[in-house]
C-alpha cells in the first residue's frame, strides 16, 4: 500500500514539474517572438530616418569656414556610424524573424570591397589605419551581393576598431577549392573570450568585461550560413585572422543583372 502511494506521489510531482517545464516553454518562445518583434521595429523606425538624412547631408552647402566643416564632417561621420549599427540592426531583425531572403546577381568582389571602406572612411582615418587590398579575383561572380557587403563591412570594421591603433589591415580576395575566400588580418590580440563560438555570440562580454552590441560577427557567421560558407579567425603572434568562404556561381547566364540595386530573388 505503502509503495502505490508513493508512486502516486511521485506520478503526480512528474506531472506538475512536465506542467512547469511546459509552461515555461511557452513563455520562453513568447519572450523570443516580442524580441523578434520589438527587434524588427527598431530597425524598421530607425531606417527610413537614417536613409533621408544620408541622401540630404552631401547635398548641404558647407560655408567656406573651417570650423563649420569640422562640425559639417562630424556630423556626416556620426551618421555614417549611426547607419552601419542600423544596417546590422536590419540584418539582425530579419534573420531573427526568419524572413532573410537570398537575391543574386552578377557582380566584382573588389567593387564590393572599395564601397565598404569608402563607407568606413571616418574609422579608417579615426585610427590612421592602412589597408591593403590583394584581389586575385578576375571574373565576376554570382552571389548575393548584399550580404557580401554586410559580411565584408562587419569584417573589416571589426579589423579597424580591434586592432592597434596605426596599424594594417590586409584584404585578400581569391577562388579557392571553388568557394569566395575572403581573408581579413589586422595587427593586435585576438578576441579575449574562453571558446571560439562565443566570438560569434550575441550580446557576450569577453573575459575582461567589455561589450558593445556584440551583433557584427554574429551576423557575418549567420550570413555565412546562409551562402552555404563558413567563418573561422586565428590569433596569433600578434596578428588577427578572419577567414571567410562562400559559394557562388560564376554561370552568367543564369541572371540577367549586374547591380544589387535590381537583384532578382530566387
Amino acid at each position: 500500500m505503502k509503495d502505490i502511494l508513493d508512486n502516486n506521489a511521485m506520478n503526480e510531482e512528474l506531472d506538475f514539474l512536465s506542467k512547469k517545464i511546459l509552461d515555461l516553454n511557452k513563455k520562453l518562445i513568447d519572450s523570443e517572438k516580442a524580441k523578434s518583434r520589438f527587434l524588427s521595429l527598431v530597425a524598421s523606425e530607425l531606417n527610413n530616418p537614417m536613409t533621408a538624412l544620408l541622401g540630404m547631408i552631401p547635398h548641404l552647402k558647407v560655408v567656406d569656414d573651417e570650423q563649420n566643416k569640422k562640425i559639417f564632417d562630424l556630423i556626416y561621420n556620426e551618421v555614417l556610424k549611426l547607419n552601419f549599427r542600423i544596417q546590422n540592426l536590419v540584418m539582425a531583425a530579419e534573420i531573427e524573424s526568419g524572413t532573410i531572403d537570398i537575391s543574386k546577381s552578377s557582380f566584382e568582389v573588389k567593387n564590393i570591397v572599395d564601397d565598404v571602406i569608402k563607407s568606413l572612411k571616418y574609422l579608417v582615418q579615426e585610427r590612421n589605419i592602412q589597408i591593403n587590398i590583394i584581389n586575385k579575383i578576375t571574373k565576376k561572380i554570382i552571389a548575393d551581393p548584399k550580404k557580401v557587403y554586410i559580411i565584408v563591412k562587419n569584417l573589416i570594421s571589426n579589423g579597424c576598431k580591434y586592432g592597434i591603433e596605426n596599424g594594417i589591415v590586409d584584404i585578400v580576395l581569391e577562388i579557392k577549392d571553388a568557394m569566395l575566400t575572403i581573408t581579413v588580418k589586422n595587427e593586435g590580440d585576438g578576441p579575449h573570450i574562453n571558446y571560439k563560438p562565443e566570438v560569434f555570440t550575441r550580446f557576450a562580454k569577453d573575459t575582461v568585461g567589455e561589450h558593445g552590441l556584440g551583433l557584427g560577427l554574429s551576423i557575418v557567421r549567420e550570413l555565412c550560413e546562409r551562402l552555404d560558407g563558413s567563418i573561422d579567425y586565428t590569433a596569433e603572434e600578434g596578428v588577427v585572422t578572419f577567414i571567410v568562404k562562400l559559394s557562388f556561381d560564376d554561370n552568367e547566364n543564369e541572371v540577367i543583372f549586374d547591380s544589387f540595386d535590381n537583384a532578382i530573388e530566387i
